[in-house]
């Protein structure tokens, strides 16, 4: 069985499980695999990136501060009575920040996420930031391996209104 934090296109995360990724694949492209809170099928798997500690800066690193950072924020100011709306358009502007800058200064290595992860926490791969899809038991192992990385969601028609 596979674990895959999902997206669909109105940026509502959920969880779900399949026998493969083959299996994932394959119900998505049927429409079969929806959103749980609009119904819609147009759905991906989050992308991940990771913030991994070795000799060498990660800038990632330093990104996975700022989301923290902005979230926090978001919490201090929703217990502060802020409006609501107002909290969640800047913290998915920030969330839009730090999408843009990882996209421009990582590279994307799709589904070989978790291997590449290792390779570089190994010493086996060039020391670099990197994204791609991991599903959350290859995050998980990752964590536990003392690999650290973070889900980002991937927003889809930022300048949309949902």
């Amino acid at each position: 069985m596979i674990h895959y934090q999902l997206l669909c296109e109105h940026d509502h995360e959920f969880e779900a499980w399949f026998r493969d990724s083959t299996a994932y694949d394959e119900q998505a492209k049927r429409g079969e695999v929806q959103c749980p809170f609009c119904g819609s099928d147009n759905v991906r798997k989050a992308v991940m990136a990771p913030a991994l500690s070795s000799r060498k800066e990660v800038t990632v690193t330093s990104d996975r501060s700022v989301a923290i950072d902005a979230a926090q924020k978001a919490a201090d100011d929703m217990r502060g009575g802020a409006d609501p709306q107002e909290v969640a358009q800047t913290f998915m502007e920030v969330v839009g920040k730090l999408q843009k800058h990882v996209e421009e200064t990582c590279d994307y290595v799709g589904e070989s996420f978790a291997d590449e992860a290792r390779a570089i926490h190994q010493g086996e791969a060039e020391m670099r930031g990197i994204y791609g899809e991991a599903t959350v038991q290859e995050t998980q192992e990752l964590r536990d391996e003392g690999i650290e990385v973070m889900a980002i969601p991937k927003l889809v028609g930022k300048d949309q209104t949902n």
